[in-house]
Formats: C-alpha cells, structure tokens, sequence
C-alpha cells in the first residue's frame, strides 16, 4: 500500500515537470503571506490594542490556510497549462511558449494577491472587517485615501510599516524565488519532485488540522484569505437579489405599520426624512415622550446597570424557567428572578456568541446570511451603549473569552468606553474577581453613572469548562454535564452580587441577567449549533432586577432586539434609532396602565429563523422556508408541533402568514444591517 502511494505521487510529481517553475513560485509566495501573517496577528491594531489576543490560536491554522489556497490555485493553473501543452504535441517552440506565458501569468496572479493581501490585512486592522467590493464602494472617494494616510502616520504599533511593507514583499519574493532555483538545480532529471511529494502530505496534513482536527468557524472567517473574499463577491454574493425600489416600499410599509401595533402607542414616528435615504427602520420619539415625566425621572436617577451575558444559558436548564428539572442547576438565578421583573419567553435574536451580543446591542436581528461581526465591521451601527457612553456614563465591556477571537472587539470598541479582556482570567471565578475589583473599587467611584457587561465564558460547549470539574463529571453526557458548568456559572454570579450589593451605588443599580443564546443538546432531533431555531437554542432566561421594578412573571413574546430600547427608557434617554424591538417596560412606565402588551420574537439562526407572533412561535428553514415548524408561543419547550393544523380566517394555514412576515422583516434587516445609520 505505502509502495503503491508513494508510487502515485512519484507519477504526480514527475507529471509537474515542464511547469516546474510554478512549485518555486508558490513556494516563495507562501512564505511571504507568512510573514504578511505574522505581522498581522502579532501586532497591535492602530489603536494600540491587540489585533488578537491569542496569536498562537491562529498563526497555525493562517500558515495551512494559505497553504492549502496557494496550492489549489497551481493546481488551477498546472491544469490549464498542461491542455494547452498537449495541445502543441510535437511542436517544441510552441510548448516553451506555454510553459512561458503560464509562468509569467502565475507571477502575476500572485503578485496581484499579495498586494490585495496586505490592502486586506490593514483593512482588518483598521476596520475590523475583509476586504469587499461592498467596502471599496464605500470608500472609493479620496478623501478615505487621505484619511487612510493619516491613520498609517498615527499608526500606534509600527507608522509607516505598511508602505514599508509594500516596498519589499515583491522584492523578497521573487529574492526568495531565485533563491530555490539556485537549490533546486537539476540532477536527476526533475528537481522538485521531492518539493511536489511534500506538498502533497502537507496539503493533506494541513486539511486534517484545520478542518478535523482544531476548527472554529469564527477564527476560519478572520482568516480568510483574499482569494476567497474575490470569489465570495465575484459568485455567491451575485446570487443574492436584492430589493427594488418598490419592494423596499412594500416592506417598509409593512414593517412599520407592525411596528406600530405591536408598540400600541403614538410615542414614536417613522421619520420621512431618514426613509428617503433608505432606512426604513429610522423612528424619531415624539414631543409628548421627549418632555414626559417618566423619563425626566428616570434622567434624574442616573441609574447604573450591570448587563450580565451568560455564555449559552439555557431555559431549559435554568430553575425558575422550567421547573420540572430537579434540582435546580441555578438557584441563585431563580432566587433573584423570585424578585424581579421576569420575561418568560424571551428569545436570543441571533447565533453563535456574535449573533446574541450584537443583536442585544444594536436592536436588530442577526444578518440571515452574512458573518455579520466580520462582513460589517465596517458599517456604523449605532447601539444602546453607544447612548449612554455619549451621555455621560462610563461604559465598560468585561469578558472572560477572547472578544477578538470572533471580532467582538471591533464592536464594543465602537461603543464602550474601555474593554477588559486577560488569557489569564478565562475562567468564570477569576473573571469575576477581577469584576468585583474593578465594579466596586474603580467604576463606581468615578463619578458617573456606569454600565458594567460581563460575558462570562465558563458554560460553553463542550461544558467542561467550570473549574474543579470532576473527572465523573467530565464524562456525563451533555444533557447531564450542561447542568454542572450552569450551576458554576450561577455561582460565580452570585458571588459577583453578593460582593456588591450592600454598596450604597447598587440602590441605584439595575441588574440585567440574560444569556447570549442557548444549546441544541437533541431536544427536537437537533444537536448541532446550525441545525434549527427550536427553543433548545432560541429560549433563553432575562430578567431585570432594581429599583421600582415588581416581581412580574411576564408572558409578552420577547427576544433581545428589546434590549437597546428597554435599557436606554430605564435611563430616561429617547433618541432617534433604527432599532426593531421594543422598550418591553412601557407599561410599567405609562402613566395610566393599558392593555396588556403586545409582543414579538425575532431571530435568524445560521441558515434558519423564527418568529413569535400573535399566539405562535413559527421556525423555518431561511430563505427557502422549505422546511418550517409552528409551536404554540407558550409552548416553550416546544413538545407539541401545531404544523398543518392551523387556518387563519380565510382558511388559509396559519404558517403562510407568519412565513411571510418572517420573510418582510428580515429581509428589512438585513437590509437595514448592510446600509447602517
């Protein structure tokens, strides 16, 4: 068998003989966009900040990355070359003409790449964001040339380096080229063979590690590579249609007339202004709310709030939720929940980590399609926090995961006033050690009202993450071991409330505890992150706690789209957004109690979505709605499915109403999300 391989890739190799200088070439480029890599990954971004906090996670998977495109693409050209080289069979002239202007068109193609290469590689560093046509587009005037320019002078980790950088990368590769011909010389008739055999294993080597063996679908869509980026906008992104004029019309209108409905009130108005600009989702608040008393009092609080984003906390595994676990992995939860304003069914608006955080920031779905955290960095997003940080709050984003891994960290440096982010307090306890420090003794005696989110980390997949884990406990079943890393997790945050909350601040604090978004663990036939939108995934506990705010077991359909305009009336701002959800407070905060709330669940969930509307949770496959479920909305472990057995009025199914206005708001927001503010 090994005589057999090894035979196979003798042939192969030999087979490569006329385009020999083609293997010289992509190895010279290979070992450029190394460097390019590591002067990517272990510099600081302009801003003086870690481009990653954890380079050592990605150098590898970047060196095979490359290696594996770079090697498709000689394949690539050595096909095309060798048909035009059989082509000319006998005719010795002409085949060295081939072999020539498929060389030379190979140096080409790489030297194009390299320098798109480096435009995308300070294009994340800058903007937190790849290189798109979109972006081009948007920064095609030459003012952005001049703005450019001025970033690289203040360049916080080397000025100037990229022009630097430029100046010599083709230089060296093609010293680098010359170099391996020198090496190579001819003396058993083909001197690469060996060259072509070891790409071979490392090519094989090099898929294994990165798609078997260490994945993340969050590191793979940072290091993308360009060839990628061109053929993504080249041939997938043309496939998407986009929206006329007349189709934005009718969605805008549809939108917003629900909108409206489900808000109940006239406090807020769709601006013309902003719609002629194509933001459909743009609403001004009324005169009456700007000068209400609610949030004149509210102002005057200056109230602080704690937002706690626990790492994939499940309803189904948390106590007050669903009471039928026993006993209880989160007593402390359900023990402050007993006190405080509780959202029964409340939905996460996107997955992974990036879909629920940004979502709960900026009020809108995650993107239907695109890596929203990568594919948008560059687009202004305004969130709540973005608010509060420009009225005077200190605003401060605590994590206990890498907020760079995923791009998180291009986000909340647009919004926070500080991150607080260390490889050596990845673990809950620490984290939150270090949060009782810096919330007790620092922020809260600073003078201004603050904003303190901690994301903790130690409940993520494969929940075995808590610390002091038994090896008993390590080989449950996930259905089991989920139960002991949400039981450390609700520890950890009841040692972070307790340390606090006989501080004379925490009177005037609010508590936010909610979670960026659940876990399929085989409820539903599901076990996989992207394999549906059922409540597994989508139920998640919110609760808020503090001053003024009664024990309430809230059955309105939520999702954390609500969040941005909930926060921000609780600190008495009302300003112009582009926000989906709703302030989910604004009975309590009436000035005379109305009908009971109206509500709605939004979400799109890696290649499926759902929404909550009038009675039903209904989940569809997204955009092709081939496959669609329908739950009765209080059914929120979804045990009994309703498709089929619905009509409307006009004896239709229900789910053809509900799939289409899933279908108008997302594609609203999605529209929304590419345009930005």
């Amino acid at each position: 068998m090994k005589l057999t391989i090894l035979g196979f890739l003798k042939k192969v190799a030999a087979s490569v003989a006329p385009f020999q200088k083609l293997v010289l070439i992509s190895l010279a480029a290979w070992l450029t966009h190394i460097i390019l890599r590591v002067l990517l990954l272990f510099r600081s971004n302009p801003y003086g900040f870690p481009f990653v906090s954890k380079p050592d996670w990605f150098i590898f998977h970047a060196v095979c990355i490359d290696f594996m495109w770079i090697v498709n693409a000689l394949v690539v050209f050595l096909i095309l070359g060798g048909i035009v080289y059989r082509i000319t069979a006998g005719k010795a002239t002409l085949k060295a003409v081939v072999v020539k202007i498929t060389t030379v068109l190979y140096a080409v193609f790489h030297t194009a790449i390299l320098l798109l290469t480096l435009l995308d590689n300070e294009t994340q560093r800058f903007l937190g964001g790849h290189l798109t046509f979109g972006l081009v587009d948007t920064y095609k005037d030459t003012s952005s040339i001049i703005v450019f320019y001025d970033y690289v002078a203040n360049d916080l980790s080397v000025p100037y380096l990229q022009f630097v950088v430029l100046a010599l990368m083709l230089p060296l590769t093609y010293g680098v080229y010359r170099l391996l011909c020198k090496w190579y010389r001819p003396s058993d008739g083909f001197y690469v063979k060996k060259s072509v055999i070891a790409m071979i294993i490392f090519y094989i080597a090099s898929y294994l590690f990165v798609y078997f063996i260490w994945t993340g679908n969050a590191r793979m869509t940072k290091l993308r590579p360009v060839v990628s980026l061109i053929y993504n906008d080249l041939f997938v992104a043309k496939k998407i249609v986009g929206l006329t004029d007349a189709e934005l019309g009718n969605y805008r209108t549809a939108y917003q007339n629900l909108w409206q409905k489900i808000e109940g009130d006239s406090d807020w108005e769709f601006s013309d202004a902003k719609e002629g600009n194509g933001l459909p989702l743009y609403r001004v608040p009324s005169a009456e709310l700007l000068n209400s008393e609610k949030l004149k009092v509210q102002r005057e609080m200056q109230p602080n709030f704690i937002l706690v984003l626990m790492e994939s906390q499940r309803g189904w595994n948390t106590g007050y939720m669903n009471p039928q676990l026993q006993p209880s992995p989160t007593p402390f939860m359900d023990s402050l929940a007993a006190h405080s304003h509780v959202w029964m069914r409340m939905h996460t608006s996107g997955v992974p980590t990036t879909g629920g955080v940004l979502s709960t920031h900026i009020g809108i779905p995650h993107h239907s399609r695109l890596a929203q955290a990568t594919d948008l960095a560059h687009v202004t997003l305004p969130s709540f926090v973005q608010v509060l940080t420009e009225n005077g709050y200190s605003t401060h984003y605590m994590s206990a995961a890498d907020p760079a891994w995923d791009n998180l960290g291009v986000w909340m440096s647009k919004w926070y006033t500080a991150e607080h982010y260390n490889r050596e307090r990845e673990d809950d306890s620490t984290f939150i050690d270090n949060a009782i420090e810096y919330v007790r003794d620092t922020l809260s005696k600073e003078g201004k009202p603050f904003l303190a989110t901690l994301m903790t980390r130690s409940n993520h997949y494969p929940f075995n993450f808590a610390a002091g884990m038994t090896d008993e406990e390590k080989n449950r079943p996930l259905q089991e071991r989920i139960n002991v890393t949400m039981g450390y997790a609700d520890r950890q945050i009841a040692r972070f409330i307790r340390a606090v909350e006989n501080e004379e601040w925490y009177k005037n604090t609010y508590v936010i505890i909610m979670a960026d978004h659940g876990f399929p663990l085989g409820e539903n036939g599901v076990s996989t992150m992207n394999g549906g939108g059922f409540s597994n995934v989508s139920w998640i506990p919110f609760f808020i706690h503090g001053k003024g705010l009664d024990a309430v077991r809230d059955t309105t359909p939520a999702a954390q789209i609500d969040i941005a305009p909930t926060v921000l009336e609780l600190a008495g701002f009302a300003v112009p957004n582009i926000f989906m959800g709703h302030n989910l407070l604004r009975e309590h905060m009436a000035d005379s109690v109305p009908e009971p709330l109206a509500g709605l669940s939004l979400g799109a969930y890696s290649g499926y979505a759902a929404i909550g509307l009038d009675g039903y949770r209904f989940i569809a496959k997204y955009p092709a709605q081939d496959e669609t479920h329908i739950f009765a909305d209080g059914d929120t472990r979804q045990e009994n499915e309703l498709t089929g057995k619905l009509q409307n009025e006009e004896g239709r199914p229900i789910e053809t109403y509900l799939g289409a206005t899933l279908d108008t708001l997302l594609k609203i927001s999605d529209y929304s999300l590419e345009r930005g503010l």
